[in-house]
């Protein structure tokens, strides 16, 4: 059997949903091929969503254990986890947005969606799975492909052990683990790790390169990482030579500290988040002029592979791996496609969030990078511990650093810890893609008592200490 339409996407996470639906609405023949259990992708099954719901339930608990500092007198502080209703409540929200995300895709009479395999087999055709096991052939005009990313696994020994666990499977572990070891410093395991400290497992991190969250700004990565340690996490960076063993009921990572001193740490489980790496096997690509290897497939600015007619969006392309890059990508591929004008996302104008305790925004380029790149830049800063919506807050514990041009005064990158900072990065998205100068911030009014405030008090400081006696 063979299927004919004008565009195929292959993927249905944020980088092809949102292109399929936007050219159906736009009247092209789409179809849809997800091998996965639904629309969502990784963000929603294995990543984003899930991780969050876990995240939410920590941090609910620690509102409860902080209760007496805001005046509030309970029975007991001493909070019981039910971790099978909190596993509950996610598999309820992931079903609930997953049929969403299916039922408004289903209202659009130009798009069939289709669960199973796609594989290319030109550049013009692709070759359906079904999971039966019938293969149909699928003929197109132009085609995305979206199919992600999954989870890295180094050659350590031992790490494909069942209680070594990656980041999609200890979102459905069975129960709290009492010691859990992280292999792998980086934004999930951050998250995770913190998560799993608040519920009351004991835990550590390994990381091999010299900081956590190793491409953040080195002060913000400096303050979360004593805060980590504040909170009973074990952290050591710099540490080599990985070896995991199985042992009665858990597991033994043996490793060489930062010094070259050989070390060991037991551990019930052991997350290893070590990274993740584009999904681009089983799909094709090699009947194709596409180039790609294990990074991710070769694009150019109009997201465009070797094919011109086959674009690419998402995890697949490689770093930056975010649900809301990979939607961005999609939208703008779904405009080039219509012949209709449009801006491909840069990026340097990319925002991100690391959920952790307190949370980082991210936009733009850091410190370091502007350095590296020779641009002459100013840092204009605030400290939270003096903001009043922060103090409110009960977590006062924070920093925000504005990146901007010495000479044009434009806002190339915007930096922040605290609790709170994922709200702060719309604003600093608008900074960023509007190429705006530091002084329209500090021109705008900003209500108060909130955090964004943050913004203008930074730079009206910066631009007095660099222009004293002027406004």
């Amino acid at each position: 059997m063979t299927q004919q339409c004008d565009v195929l996407v292959i993927g249905g996470g944020p980088g092809g949903t949102p292109a399929a639906m936007a050219l159906a609405s736009m009247g092209k023949q789409v179809i849809l091929v997800e091998a996965g259990s639904g629309l969502g992708g990784t963000c929603l099954f294995e990543g984003c969503i899930p991780s969050k719901i876990l995240r939410e339930s920590a941090h609910r608990l620690n509102e409860i254990r902080q209760a007496d500092e805001f005046g509030l007198c309970l029975p007991s502080l001493d909070v019981g986890v039910n971790w099978s209703a909190i596993m509950q409540r996610k598999e309820d929200i992931l079903q609930k947005r997953s049929q969403a995300a299916l039922h408004k895709a289903q209202q659009l009479p130009g798009l069939k969606i289709v669960t199973g395999h796609a594989a290319l087999r030109s550049a013009h055709q692709a070759e359906l799975t079904l999971p039966d096991g019938e293969k149909q052939t699928i003929d197109f005009e132009q085609a995305i492909i979206a199919t992600g990313s999954k989870s890295n696994y180094p050659p350590i020994h031992g790490i494909h052990h069942p209680r070594v666990l990656d980041s999609e499977a200890i979102l459905s572990i069975d129960r709290i683990p009492k010691k859990l070891l992280v292999i792998g410093a980086g934004p999930i395991g951050v998250e995770l790790g913190q998560v799993f400290n608040t519920f009351g497992s004991e835990v550590k991190m390994l990381e091999l390169a010299p900081q956590i969250l190793g491409r953040l700004d080195e002060e913000l990565s400096t303050r979360l990482h004593g805060r980590m340690l504040e909170q009973g996490i074990a952290i050591e960076t710099g540490i080599s030579n990985l070896n995991i063993t199985h042992t009665g009921d858990g597991v033994i990572v043996y490793y060489d500290d930062e010094a070259g001193n050989a070390q060991h740490s037991y551990a019930e489980y052991v997350l290893q988040v070590t990274g993740r790496s584009a999904r681009v096997d089983g799909i094709g690509l090699e009947n194709t002029a596409i180039a790609f290897d294990r990074l991710g497939i070769q694009v150019n600015d109009m997201l465009q592979t070797a094919e011109p007619n086959i674009y690419a969006a998402g995890d697949v392309l490689g770093q930056p791996m975010f649900a809301h890059w990979a939607t961005a990508q999609s939208l703008a591929i779904a405009r080039h496609i219509k012949g209709l004008p449009v801006q491909f996302p840069l990026a340097d104008t990319n925002t991100a969030v690391i959920f952790s305790s307190p949370e980082i925004g991210i936009a733009g380029l850091t410190e370091q990078q502007a350095q590296q790149r020779g641009i002459d830049y100013a840092v204009a800063k605030y400290d939270f511990k003096q903001d009043a919506r922060a103090q409110i807050g009960g977590d006062a514990e924070g920093l925000l650093k504005l990146i901007y041009e010495t000479q044009s005064r434009k806002v190339i990158g915007v930096h922040v810890m605290v609790a709170g900072a994922a709200e702060l990065m719309g604003e600093a998205a608008l900074l960023l893609r509007a190429g705006l100068p530091v002084d329209v911030i500090a021109a705008a009014i900003h209500p108060h008592p909130t955090l964004t405030e943050s913004f203008a008090v930074a730079v009206r400081t910066a631009l007095a200490q660099a222009m004293p006696g002027k406004p």
